[in-house]
C-alpha cells in the first residue's frame, strides 16, 4: 500500500486518529518538497502563531453579549451587542475571528462539549463600550462566543481536504511522495504547491482584463505562490527577485487600495513594461493580476 492509499484510507475512518493522519501528510509533504504543504500539516498539529493567517475554514463571526446597567437599579442582562458598536480598530478580529488552536486540542474540546457554546475573551471591551449600545445602560461586563458546531467544521474540513488533496495528487502521480516511485520524480514541489492551495484554501480569484483569464490561488504571505502566479503570467525571475525585495521593504497595508512605496513603483515599472511591449500582456490584464495577485499575498479582502 502506498503513502497515499494509507492516509487515504485512514481520512475516511471516522474512528482514525486526526493526527496520525496528518503526520503521515507531514511525511508525504517532506518527501515531495513542499513547504506550504509541510507548514499547514505542522500548523494544525501544533497550533496556528498569533502572526499566521489561518485558512478560511478556520475563521468566522463571533456573536457578542453583555451585562448591563442603569440609573435607579435598572439593567440588562444577557444583551446582544451589534458589532457596529465595537470600534473599528478591533472590529475584524470579532467580524473574522480566526481559530489557532491545534487540532489534538480542538479534538479535546469537543470530547467534552457535544453542543453549546464556547466563549471566546474580549479583554478590555466592556471598558470601551461604555454607555455606547443601550441608552442610559453602561456596559460592566461583555464576551464573544461561537457555537461548537464550528469546531466540528474544521475538524470535518481538515479530513475532507486532506482526502480532495491525496486524491488530486493520486490523479497526476500515482506513485507520489514513494521513495524511488517513478511518477514522484515528474511531479515539481511548484505543481503540489498548486493542488495544495487550490484545495486547503479553497476557491480562487478570478482575474478578467481585455484578452485574457487567469487563475489566482495565493496563501496570504507565501512569496512562493505568488510568484508562481506571476511567473505563469511571464514575469521573470529578474522582477520577481525585485518584488520579493519591496515586499520585504514595505509595511503592510490595510487596505488594497494603496500598497507601500517599493511595491508601488514594482508595480509602475511592470506596467510600463507592458506598455511597452517587453512584457507579454496587456494593460488591462497587467493591472488586474498585479493588484489582485498582491492583495491577496497580503491577505486582504478583494
Amino acid at each position: 500500500m502506498t503513502l497515499l492509499e494509507e492516509i487515504q484510507k485512514a481520512v475516511i475512518d471516522p474512528t482514525s486518529d486526526l493526527g496520525t493522519v496528518l503526520r503521515k501528510c507531514k511525511l508525504l509533504a517532506s518527501r515531495l518538497g513542499s513547504q506550504p504543504l509541510e507548514n499547514w500539516v505542522h500548523f494544525e498539529l501544533n497550533g496556528y502563531p498569533e502572526k499566521e493567517v489561518v485558512p478560511p475554514f478556520r475563521m468566522w463571526s463571533l456573536e457578542l453579549k453583555g451585562h448591563f446597567s442603569g440609573p435607579f437599579g435598572s439593567g440588562i442582562r444577557d444583551a446582544p451587542i451589534p458589532l457596529a458598536c465595537i470600534p473599528e480598530n478591533i472590529r475584524q478580529q470579532y467580524l473574522q475571528y480566526q481559530c489557532k488552536q491545534s487540532i489534538s486540542v480542538i479534538e479535546d474540546i469537543l470530547s467534552r462539549a457535544k453542543e453549546g457554546i464556547l466563549q471566546v475573551s474580549t479583554g478590555d471591551l466592556a471598558m470601551f463600550l461604555g454607555g455606547k449600545v443601550y441608552k442610559n445602560q453602561y456596559c460592566y461586563q461583555a464576551w464573544a462566543w461561537f457555537g461548537v458546531g464550528n469546531l466540528v467544521e474544521i475538524v470535518n474540513s481538515v479530513r475532507n481536504k486532506v482526502l480532495d488533496f491525496t486524491l488530486e495528487l493520486g490523479k497526476k502521480a500515482p506513485d507520489a511522495g514513494e521513495i524511488g516511485g517513478e511518477v514522484t520524480s515528474k511531479l515539481e514541489p511548484s505543481n503540489v504547491t498548486q493542488i495544495f492551495h487550490t484545495i486547503v484554501y479553497g476557491g480562487s480569484v478570478a482575474v478578467v482584463g481585455t484578452n485574457k483569464s487567469t487563475e489566482v490561488n495565493i496563501h496570504p504571505r507565501d512569496f512562493e505562490s505568488l510568484s508562481i502566479v506571476l511567473k505563469d503570467n511571464g514575469i521573470s525571475e529578474e522582477d520577481l527577485a525585485e518584488l520579493d525585495s519591496a515586499l520585504e521593504s514595505d509595511n503592510e497595508p490595510r487596505s488594497n487600495t494603496g500598497f507601500g512605496p517599493n511595491v508601488a513603483y514594482w508595480i509602475s515599472k511592470m506596467m510600463k513594461k507592458a506598455a511597452e511591449g517587453s512584457w507579454n500582456i496587456s494593460l488591462g490584464t497587467a493591472g488586474n493580476l498585479l493588484a489582485q495577485a498582491i492583495a491577496k499575498f497580503y491577505g486582504l479582502n478583494q
